[in-house]
């Protein structure tokens, strides 16, 4: 019988919740900290990959969010005057509201996992408070966790907003985006109908904070006015209900674990989100470090668990720059080539 350790987890989200539901009651002591609670089930709707859904399915929670979710296996990428540039097959997509992934989360979670609500300012300092054998960073690209154990790793802030919202109406068969110089714009299924998101290039950097809705509506409008007439239709509906963010990156590391740390989900790799891969990857990080966990318990796990999933994400986080780039490029003669030369079943970027 091991004796059984204790596991500090700091940020409630998906990677964080989904290591505390996967971690075995019996070895693990586990704390969840979450600074803001509210926060964890907002935004629209994530797209799910295979891998991920398996690891749902380990943790006892794949029918109910394939259950809430709108399968896909093919998308569109059309220029901004509405004409299809690519229409191809896709590997396997869930479609799947952030709400519901999270619910299903907080559902597996153990009895015995101790919450509480606080701001984390110094990790290590609060593992020693509660006693903690390993700190886990699953706070987000805004990481505190990974600026305290590798100092210079501040977020970095792109000139790109997104716009985040629901479409009444008719569910669309599959996703698609509009692509064009200083934009993108994309419809996705979803159980509510559709979840509509666009970026635009704002021409500078301006901190880490999005501008307030309102302006930011105005830019989009402004931005899409002359691209197809569709866009100026949605973006007449929305609300206040829309979510605006800056999009943040996380830097390039070397690593992702130090002594009695390790990083997860969008505080090892936060990235743009062209590539749809944000919510699958935490959910990776998760499973793939409870496994470690299980197997080389505190001392041995975040070495481990580098050595699996840091190349790897990593290269995903570069290549979500890219994507963007590529989508967002003036000359869109070239898109076309660029997508079908893509690996096979690579599919299109989503929000």
């Amino acid at each position: 019988m091991h004796p059984r350790e204790h596991v500090l987890i700091v940020g409630g989200g998906i990677a964080g919740l989904a290591l505390a539901a996967a971690l075995d009651p019996g070895r693990f002591r586990v704390t969840l900290v979450e600074e803001r609670p509210e926060r964890a089930g907002a935004g629209t709707v994530l797209a799910l990959w295979r891998g991920a859904m398996a690891d749902l399915d380990r943790l006892g929670m794949g029918e109910r969010v394939r259950a809430a979710s709108v399968p896909c296996d093919h998308g569109t990428i059309r220029d901004t005057s509405g004409q299809v540039l690519v229409r191809h097959r896709t590997p396997q997509l869930w479609f799947a509201p952030r709400p519901e992934i999270v619910a299903a989360l907080e559902s597996a979670l153990p009895p015995g996992v101790t919450r509480f609500t606080r701001e984390v300012t110094d990790p290590r300092a609060l593992a020693a408070e509660v006693g903690a054998d390993l700190v886990v960073g699953a706070d987000g690209v805004r990481s505190v966790c990974r600026q305290s154990a590798f100092p210079g790793t501040a977020p970095v802030a792109t000139d790109w907003i997104v716009l985040r919202g629901h479409l009444p109406g008719p569910r669309p068969e599959g996703p698609t985006e509009w692509w064009g110089p200083g934009g993108l714009f994309g419809i996705t299924p979803g159980p509510r109908g559709a979840a509509w998101f666009c970026a635009v290039g704002t021409g500078r950097a301006d901190g880490l904070q999005a501008p307030p809705l309102e302006e930011a509506l105005a830019l989009a409008t402004g931005r899409f006015g002359d691209w197809d007439p569709l866009l100026q239709r949605v973006l007449a509906q929305v609300g206040g209900e829309a979510d605006v963010q800056r999009i943040l990156l996380a830097p390039p590391l070397r690593r992702s674990a130090a002594d009695g740390l390790v990083l997860v989900g969008d505080a090892a790799h936060g990235m743009a989100p062209n590539l749809g891969r944000g919510a699958n990857e935490a959910i990776r990080d998760a499973v793939t470090l409870a496994r470690m966990l299980h197997r080389h318990g505190a001392k041995g796990a975040p070495r481990a668990f580098h050595r699996r999933r840091h190349a790897t994400t990593q290269v995903l986080r570069a290549a979500s720059s890219v994507a963007l780039r590529t989508a967002t490029t003036t000359r869109l003669a070239r898109v076309r080539d660029h997508v079908l030369r893509a690996a096979p079943g690579q599919a299109p970027p989503t929000g």
